[in-house]
C-alpha cells in the first residue's frame, strides 16, 4: 500500500509530540485523520475512522496506551498499533505486544525510527491478513 494511502491516528497527551509526529507523517505523505490527547478519545477515533495505523503513547489520561490498544483491537482488529514511549523497558515492550501492538517507537524519535515502525506495521498487517 503506498504511503499516501495509509490513514493514521495519533494519540499522545503531549501536544508537542503530536505536532512533531503529525508534521513528520505529513512530510512523508501520510494522511493524519485525527489526534487524541487521552486513551478514551483514541479508541473513539479509531473505531469511528478505522485507520490503517494508530500511534499510541503508553502514558495517557483515562486509558493507557496498552488499554486503548486492547479496546481498539476488540472493535477494529485491522488497525495496526504502534506504541510510543519514553520508557523502553522490557515490561513495556512485552505489554505492548500482548495488547496487540505491531511496533514500538522510543521517544525522542527520529524520522527513520518512525518510518521503520510503519513499514513493520504494514508488513505485520499483510501477514496477519493471509
Amino acid at each position: 500500500m503506498p504511503a499516501k494511502d495509509l490513514k493514521i491516528i495519533i494519540a499522545d497527551d503531549d501536544s508537542t509530540t503530536c505536532s512533531v509526529l503529525r508534521l513528520l507523517l505529513r512530510e512523508h505523505d501520510y494522511s493524519v485523520l485525527g489526534e487524541a490527547h487521552d486513551g478514551e478519545r483514541a479508541v473513539e477515533l479509531c473505531l469511528l475512522h478505522q485507520p490503517d495505523i494508530a500511534f499510541l503513547d503508553i502514558e495517557m489520561p483515562k486509558l493507557s496506551g496498552h488499554e486503548a490498544a486492547r479496546k481498539i483491537k476488540e472493535g477494529a482488529p485491522d488497525v495496526g498499533i504502534i506504541i510510543v514511549s519514553a520508557l523502553p523497558t522490557l515490561e513495556n515492550v512485552q505489554k505492548s505486544l500482548e495488547a496487540g501492538a505491531a511496533g514500538f517507537v522510543v521517544k525522542p524519535f527520529n524520522a527513520m525510527k518512525v518510518m521503520d515502525a510503519i513499514g513493520k506495521c504494514v508488513r505485520h498487517r499483510k501477514t496477519a491478513a493471509r
